[in-house]
């Protein structure tokens, strides 16, 4: 799931980068009735007292199940085990998104198999007027004050913790080195905590906390390349058994809204390459597209490596006059140049280091003609 983030500040940023940061950094949160039967045995009290243990010694601590399913001394098996539990189990999580330049945002998110077969999942922000999104199978409603309610095809739910953790921890291995550390104590339960690092100190660090009975996420930090806290993501109390089911038992499936059927941009040549890549980034999309509010035509790419999205627009300019810009805010970058002859602007939004985001801008080249 991606983060949430609100508008930031801008001083003449070129209109390809405007329109990319409301285009890619819009909240898609939820809003839902909260549970107020809540079992207390599952109330997880916030303490961050850490008691480091190291990984040889987690073995014998842990008592569940499924502990002879996976390699309890491999990052990755531990990855593939919140994964799993997050695809298969009905569970409620309430959570905090939380930074140092943000309000902090409560979530709670729902996911249980119905009597139906259907699987219903269920993202809801809880300030403000209301934001939320829920899922039935392949088939996700958002709904969002001001907007018109819209459905699209998707397997998951798109929300501030990154679907790489979630759904396709696999992916991570492309760009990232994952890493087992000890065992510590996070909000009063026994965690496995885990740290992935990009390959190439390119992007910013994550450290995770997992629940060792459960397996689940406890605690999600993100880091910049000083060490300084970017975001955390904090669980504040769970459950999981199936009577989370009836939660979704007055949901009229056949109310939801329609799929929107949005025109696939065809894949378009473009004028100029990329020399700089991070490990692991790969091109996912590239065509033409218009700039919100004036259509000003701009050739688009996007890199990513499974984590971690990075948009870049380049346009024609006219005006040699135009203003570079290079800005961050809360994880966030925004850089835009022009080249050195003063015939490109290209723009570069993502949420990896400014000086990251200022090498890929500084990397486009001109094709041969």
């Amino acid at each position: 799931m991606q983060s949430t983030n609100p508008s930031r500040p801008q001083k003449r940023i070129a209109l390809a980068a405007f329109a990319l940061l409301t285009i890619s950094f819009s909240t898609l949160a939820l809003n839902s009735q909260s549970n107020e039967a809540q079992n207390e045995n599952n109330q997880i009290p916030v303490d961050t007292n850490e008691q480091l243990v190291a990984p040889e010694q987690a073995q014998e601590a842990i008592s569940t199940p499924n502990a002879v399913q996976f390699n309890v001394l491999s990052a990755q098996s531990w990855m593939q085990r919140l994964a799993d539990i997050v695809s298969d189990a009905s569970y409620e999580i309430s959570f905090v998104v939380s930074s140092p330049q943000r309000e902090t945002m409560p979530y709670i998110w729902r996911r249980a198999t119905l009597d139906s077969g259907d699987v219903a999942e269920q993202l809801s922000l809880l300030n403000g007027p209301g934001f939320e999104q829920i899922r039935v199978n392949n088939k996700v409603s958002i709904f969002e004050p001001g907007f018109t309610p819209i459905s699209i095809r998707s397997l998951v739910i798109d929300g501030p913790i990154p679907a790489a953790f979630i759904h396709h921890p696999d992916i991570l291995n492309n760009g990232y080195d994952v890493l087992l550390m000890g065992r510590n104590r996070v909000t009063g339960r026994m965690a496995q905590q885990i740290r992935v690092i990009s390959k190439d100190k390119s992007r910013y660090q994550y450290h995770l906390w997992l629940d060792e009975q459960t397996g689940l996420l406890l605690k999600l930090n993100m880091y910049d390349l000083k060490g300084a806290l970017l975001e955390q993501i904090q669980v504040t109390q769970f459950a999981i058994n199936n009577e989370i089911k009836n939660t979704f038992a007055n949901l009229q499936v056949e109310q939801l809204p329609p799929i929107a059927m949005t025109p696939v941009a065809s894949e378009q040549p473009l004028k100029w390459t990329v020399s700089y890549r991070p490990i692991g980034m790969q091109t996912v999309a590239q065509n033409l597209r218009r700039i919100s509010g004036t259509g000003q035509p701009a050739e688009y790419l996007m890199l990513s490596d499974g984590l971690v999205d990075v948009s870049i627009y380049v346009t024609e300019t006219s005006d040699s006059s135009q203003e570079d810009v290079s800005i961050s805010t809360n994880g966030t970058s925004i850089v835009s140049l022009s080249d050195p002859d003063g015939r490109l602007q290209v723009s570069v939004v993502g949420e990896i280091p400014l000086e990251t985001a200022n090498k890929i801008a500084n990397s486009i080249v001109l094709k041969e003609q």
